[in-house]
């Protein structure tokens, strides 16, 4: 939406308009949009009580309906949960079978009117807790087995990677084969 028209500017328009200057010229004095002067003009003609002053009409917001049947549970699970948006709070009023469900913009528009400020945008910031801080603190060992190559043969392998740097330290790729368990000779299956 463009900015208003300065008062000022606004009080020599209407100035010149009433002595006989054209829509056009006033347009070009003024370097204004000829549409935006018509309208102007226009309104001037119409309600001239009004004066130049921009006539912004604060479009009135309903008050909340109390007497709306998800209204009470509505203000209560935010009251309860305030980091809770309205898209899930109304989530929740479905659960609890809250009838007929309000729109999740007229949930904000509710908590606006009780005086309940809008949800933290976004999700919480997961914890940094056990989590590598420098190159070789942590390091994660992955196992694959029996991997079916193009050439038929199968392989297992066994790859050791830094967390903080992603770098692949270690991998060893080998044939796969019986578990063997210390001097009696057991079956793979047995030991698994």
């Amino acid at each position: 939406m463009p900015a208003p028209v300065p008062l000022p500017i606004r009080q020599a328009m209407r100035r010149r308009l009433e002595h006989g200057d054209t829509v056009a010229q006033l347009s070009q004095a003024f370097g204004i949009a000829p549409r935006t002067v018509r309208n102007l003009a226009r309104a001037w003609r119409e309600r001239p009580e009004c004066g130049v002053t921009p006539g912004y009409a604060r479009r009135a917001v309903p008050p909340p309906a109390p007497e709306h049947p998800a209204y009470g549970p509505a203000l209560l699970l935010r009251r309860q949960h305030p980091a809770w948006g309205a898209p899930l709070i109304r989530v929740y009023l479905q659960k609890q079978e809250v009838g007929p469900l309000p729109a999740a913009r007229t949930l904000q528009r509710w908590f606006a009117a009780a005086g309940l400020g809008p949800a933290p945008p976004g999700r919480r910031p997961g914890s940094p807790e056990g989590r590598a801080s420098s190159p070789h603190e942590i390091w994660e060992v992955d196992a694959a087995e029996e991997i079916r190559l193009g050439g038929g043969e199968t392989v297992s392998w066994l790859r050791v990677a830094d967390e903080f740097t992603g770098a692949v330290l270690h991998t060893a790729v080998f044939p796969p084969r019986a578990l063997e368990l210390g001097a009696g000779r057991r079956h793979a299956r047995a030991a698994a």
